[in-house]
């Protein structure tokens, strides 16, 4: 019998869900919630995998396949101008502070003492 899926942990859910290019050339590319966020964490935030696994709550390996199938869908939008359409997908979200070294857009805990305990600025 198969292993169940295990929930995805992600910091926020986006304002934005939709972007569709100038010139649009049919088609949309669905794009998880956990794949946006292993691109943020990988991409935008610069986290090696091992650590973003670890935020996320699941393995470096399921992390890995999840960025690999985010970047695939990404490039195809890119390169054949389709809509990308963020949503859906097996997740939660943080009850926690992210963990951010600052105070990032996209972290939902403004307020949180963690972005400031070691005197850092607030981007």
């Amino acid at each position: 019998m198969p292993r169940g899926f295990k929930c995805r942990r992600i910091c926020t859910e986006p304002d934005n869900t939709i972007f569709t290019p100038g010139k649009p050339c049919g088609g949309a590319v669905n794009l998880v919630l956990e794949e946006l966020e292993a691109v943020r964490l990988c991409d935008l935030e610069g986290l090696e995998q091992d650590e973003a696994a670890e935020r996320m709550n699941i393995s470096r390996g399921t992390l890995q396949r999840i960025l690999y199938d985010a970047r695939r869908k990404i490039a195809e939008a890119l390169c054949a101008g389709k809509t990308i359409v963020i949503g859906g997908g097996n997740y939660e979200v943080s009850g926690r502070p992210c963990g951010c070294p600052y105070h990032c857009k996209s972290c939902r805990f403004e307020d949180s003492d963690r972005h400031h305990e070691k005197g850092e600025s607030i981007v």
